[in-house]
């Protein structure tokens, strides 16, 4: 298993990269961000989980988790895996299904209280196997039903969105933060979010300010896009960028969010993320 060290390093050097690439997540994904539903239903939460336990997601997982151990040993990952080294994965799930949502291009957009901090991006499922390795599934709805649409190592989409007690708790994800609006009180649950407003926190209209000024003149349409910069400037925005710890340098992953980890992307290639990079399909 990666070390915490290792991990946080990568976590951090994510979000140096990340800042970069933050107009290129907005440009592809802020307009559906902007007018996301609410969160699923009851009846959409129960349709996700059985997805979530189908024997091909199963499957699927399976194959990702032996994908993960070639990664890990630097091995070429893009290699068929056999039915044995599969089954020997056996991977369950944790039961739970947990709505995750994500920074609100409108609120960044805006001034405080125009829009929710917040809007609902996908449902998580955690996954273990029998060897012990972690990842988080992510539900997105198709045209006719909820799909599996990205696998990433880690817990995080499924830990944070756990602690919600009274408050919300969402992500911004071109720096991997994870905070909890609780009234009118932004707090960081991670490392990330706490470099971003401090160990005590911050208010809203504060955060709305801040990441005003760090993504605002890079959304779509904006000079910024327009000069072809997405990726080659990391605008100036105060947060700490890494310790010297190493770390990949995050792709974007489907629907647009820098979340965490190795990730396998259905029907694509499995792209590089907080903590590593490997080739794969299915």
């Amino acid at each position: 298993m990666t070390s915490e060290r290792t991990r946080r390093g990568a976590r951090l050097a994510a979000g140096s990269a990340a800042l970069g690439i933050g107009a290129a997540l907005f440009a592809g994904y802020g307009s559906a961000m902007a007018d996301a539903p609410p969160a699923p239903a009851p009846s959409d939460v129960a349709a996700a989980q059985r997805v979530a336990a189908d024997r091909q997601t199963t499957e699927k997982v399976a194959r990702y988790f032996v994908r993960l151990d070639r990664h890990r040993a630097g091995q070429f990952t893009a290699a068929g895996v056999s039915k044995a080294a599969a089954d020997a994965k056996a991977p369950t799930l944790d039961g739970r299904v947990h709505p995750v949502y994500s920074l609100n291009p409108a609120f960044v957009r805006g001034s405080y209280g125009s829009a929710e901090v917040a809007t609902f991006a996908y449902l998580a499922v955690g996954a273990r196997s029998a060897t012990g390795q972690q990842a988080s599934l992510w539900l997105t709805k198709g045209a006719r039903n909820w799909e599996v649409t990205n696998i990433i190592s880690g817990t995080e989409e499924t830990a944070y969105p756990a602690k919600a007690g009274t408050g919300t708790v969402f992500t911004e994800p071109q720096i991997n933060a994870w905070y909890r609006l609780d009234g009118d009180r932004v707090t960081g649950l991670n490392e990330a979010a706490r470099t971003s407003v401090g160990a005590r926190g911050t208010t809203l209209a504060s955060y709305q300010a801040l990441v005003h000024a760090r993504y605002a003149d890079k959304m779509p349409g904006s000079k910024y896009v327009r000069e072809g910069r997405l990726g080659g400037v990391t605008p100036n925005t105060g947060v700490r960028t890494g310790d010297g710890d190493g770390g990949g340098v995050p792709g974007i992953a489907l629907i647009a969010l820098a979340g965490g980890g190795l990730t396998l992307v259905t029907g694509a290639a499995v792209r590089l993320g907080r903590r590593g990079r490997a080739s794969a399909s299915g």
